[in-house]
């Protein structure tokens, strides 16, 4: 804001007339005030029609729009004139009873005192709107009630709190929301999605909170905790963590570092988090539960490592004469993974882009299913499930599902066991250290063997701990490393392959379609024509002249959010093209740091799982409504479903690589480009190409393009599985290299 602007600041009271959008911190509307006057409002408020308000801005003047009335802050109106008053009475949802003409009735005569009245004279209304007393007894209570939270949400709001946070706080810890965040602001951090350690440090300073303040430190300790968590670390090292939470507080205090390990060594003694010493004489500090988790895992582990009950009699080459007679065409290695998965209750299958995987699956599905046990297929992700139920032609699970996750807690577990003699988990790269956890506390290794199967060159989990490395690394269980790409495989696969030696190629023969496999554009040395070219694709080329359908078929990838070629910039250019391009409709230009909107027939993504409506985190679809009140109709794999546009929905025209991870296109588009070296590497560009099932389109610089396949990343995640597999650890295998002697 402007100091002329912030100089005109005043008030105007009255009622909201109609919501023209609106989103979790963001509403734009009609607005009557107080003097009959209808104006146009908009700002960082979630307003709902029939609101009374009073509304603190400025005027100004948009370019389109016209004159507009920029809000800046906002509370509920406790005095209202007649006609708000009658507003309020006849079409808050709260109030029963009381229709149009018996709220003009009450407003005419109590209006000026309605407050009083209702309090001490409640007879007397009802006397007047002829209702019985029940109703307007009922009506003080709702009023009163909402009187007090109208002044909650109001004091709150005045810590820059969106109306979405606001409710999530009220929700989460009532009407006494207020004095427990002044006694600690930083609860807020558990208890509200989206509010980092650096926001409600703002908060808790407005509220007075000294930076040195105890309660400010610990958030802080805990804050880097989480941060490590984030990055996929298990641990920090309690001198790391002492350096990075003196460098988040900023306290200025020539003793800050001594503060700081005063309230860690206070934080390991309220079990908030541990301390674990190592041979090296280091001290690893983790959550609790971050802890437990992997000693369980280790242990299930050691456990398992025995011979499966379900083929006692049988030799490896018993098992392989008989893999090869129900599964003509099976090599070497993969019979070793069948015999593997039927001898030993836990076996590793691993292995790069078209080496055979979801061939030595059905095989393993096969030989089980011939001695007539019962075989269970999972994958970690909607879409690797539905993968493994076409390929394999049995039905497949979300390992959450699986589990039976019904958003709160896990079905599966110790008391009741998964019954089936094997599992057989694909994808297994993308199982993080909580999700291995609640899988084999889930499994009798005396009943039921695991076969997990996965890319070791894919990137690693999202979450924290990376088990699938772990497992090969210190070789406590059979692991078979298919290493030879099938002949069939095509130039897509080999290309992708190619990569894991630093090779990237260029462009492959065109088929019978006129399309390539391979596609390589290097020569794009700045952003801006990145994003020329990914939107002439999108205007000319990829549905006129390749046959892609740019919803269902196409999925552009970049490796960050934020930049001239992150998701935001990229998801805001795609939504106008498409738009425009088969609804003709022009999209409203997306002003700075605000959320686009939703149109409909726009691709979305959910990035969060939600059980209540069915629809689990990195499901795609298509909007098929929008609403007034800002909901929408989705379509997820052939259902509708009604959501907020604020319930963890996102334009899903580009997607990050991780985001895409478990998911295949007919046509990947990756932008690889040396404004993002800083987070290229090997892996990353691996994950990206084997996206695509028909076509890969890489754009970029040469520059950034061979940078990013010849930057290996070694995984350096810090958990703690190698310690505890320590006693049984041997040679660890060579994983980085594995396929570089692959015969292609």
């Amino acid at each position: 804001m402007t100091h002329a602007a912030q100089a005109d600041t005043i008030k105007i009271r009255g009622t909201v007339e109609r919501i023209f959008h609106s989103l979790p911190n963001f509403s734009a509307g009609a607005f009557r005030t107080s003097e009959g006057d209808i104006v146009q409002f908009v700002g960082n408020l979630n307003a709902e029609e029939h609101a009374p308000l009073v509304l603190t801005g400025f005027w100004s003047n948009h370019p389109k729009y016209g004159r507009q009335f920029k809000v800046t802050g906002m509370t509920y109106d406790k005095d209202l004139d007649a006609e708000g008053l009658a507003k309020y009475l006849a079409h808050s949802p709260a109030v029963k009873g009381i229709g149009e003409v018996k709220a003009r009735l009450i407003a005419a005569r109590f209006a000026h005192n309605f407050r009083h009245f209702l309090e001490h004279e409640a007879a007397e209304i009802a006397k007047t709107a002829k209702v019985p007393v029940s109703v307007i007894e009922a009506l003080r209570e709702h009023w009163f009630e909402n009187e007090e939270m109208n002044h909650l949400k109001a004091e709150l709001a005045a810590y820059d709190l969106t109306k979405h946070q606001i409710e999530k706080v009220v929700e989460k810890l009532g009407v006494n929301a207020l004095g427990i965040l002044r006694d600690n602001p930083y609860c807020m951090i558990r208890h509200i999605d989206g509010l980092g350690f650096a926001r409600v440090d703002r908060i808790a300073q407005k509220m007075g909170v000294a930076k040195d303040d105890h309660r400010r430190i610990e958030a802080g300790i805990l804050h880097c905790v989480d941060e490590a968590l984030e990055n996929g670390d298990c641990w920090i090292e309690y001198e790391d963590l002492l350096d990075a939470a003196n460098r988040a507080l900023a306290m200025d205090n020539l003793d800050s570092k001594d503060m700081i390990e005063s309230a860690l060594d206070g934080l390991l003694d309220q079990e908030k988090l541990v301390c674990v010493p190592t041979d090296s004489s280091r001290f690893l500090v983790a959550k609790p539960e971050i802890r437990r988790m992997e000693e369980d895992i280790s242990k299930a582990l050691l456990c398992a490592t025995r011979l499966n009950p379900c083929f006692p009699d049988y030799d490896r080459d018993d098992i392989r004469e008989e893999a090869c007679e129900l599964t003509p065409g099976i090599n070497d290695e993969q019979l070793d993974a069948v015999a593997n998965a039927c001898r030993h209750t836990i076996s590793l299958v691993v292995g790069g882009a078209g080496v055979g995987k979801t061939f030595t699956i059905r095989a393993i599905a096969r030989m089980f299913a011939a001695r007539g046990l019962d075989v269970a297929l999972a994958a970690p992700t909607g879409k690797a499930a539905k993968r493994m139920h076409e390929s394999c032609g049995r039905e497949a699970y979300t390992i959450h599902r699986l589990l039976g996750y019904n958003g709160k807690r896990f079905r599966k577990g110790p008391d009741d066991l998964i019954t089936e003699h094997a599992l057989v988990i694909d994808e297994s790269s993308m199982i993080d250290t909580p999700l291995a956890w609640h899988l084999f506390r889930a499994v009798d290794f005396g009943r039921t063997c695991v076969v997990l199967v996965g890319d070791h060159n894919q990137l690693p989990p999202v979450g924290p701990g990376n088990p699938l490395r772990d497992l090969i690394n210190t070789r406590i269980v059979p692991t078979t490393i298919l290493a030879n790409v099938q002949r069939h495989a095509g130039p897509l696969k080999e290309n992708s392959c190619a990569i894991l030696r630093g090779e990237v190629r260029s462009d492959s023969p065109k088929d019978e379609r006129g399309r390539r496999a391979w596609y390589l554009v290097d020569h794009l040395t700045e952003p801006l024509r990145v994003q020329m070219v990914i939107q002439r694709l999108y205007e000319e080329v990829l549905f006129d002249k390749l046959g892609f359908h740019l919803l269902r078929d196409v999925q552009l990838l970049t490796p960050t959010r934020k930049g001239t070629l992150g998701t935001r910039e990229l998801n805001i250019l795609l939504q106008r093209v498409i738009q425009k391009k088969f609804w003709n409709l022009d999209v409203l230009p997306v002003e700075p740091n605000r959320r686009p909107s939703f149109y409909v027939n726009d691709k979305v993504i959910q990035t969060r799982n939600d059980y209540d409506l069915g629809v689990m985190n990195g499901t795609i679809g298509i909007v098929r409504e929008t609403r007034r009140d800002g909901s929408l109709v989705v379509e997820f794999d052939g259902s509708r479903v009604m959501t907020h546009a604020s319930n963890h929905l996102e334009l899903a025209y580009a997607l990050t690589f991780h985001r895409a991870q478990g998911s295949e296109f007919d046509c990947s588009i990756l932008v690889v480009h040396k404004a993002h070296s800083f987070m290229h590497h090997r892996n990353l560009f691996y994950t990206g190409v084997t996206r695509a099932r028909k076509s890969a389109i890489i754009l970029g610089d040469r520059w950034g393009i061979t940078n990013c396949a010849k930057r290996v990343q070694v995984d350096n995640r810090k958990t703690f599985l190698p310690f505890l597999l320590a006693s049984t650890k041997a040679e660890p295998v060579e994983l980085d290299n594995v396929l570089v002697e692959a015969e292609i």
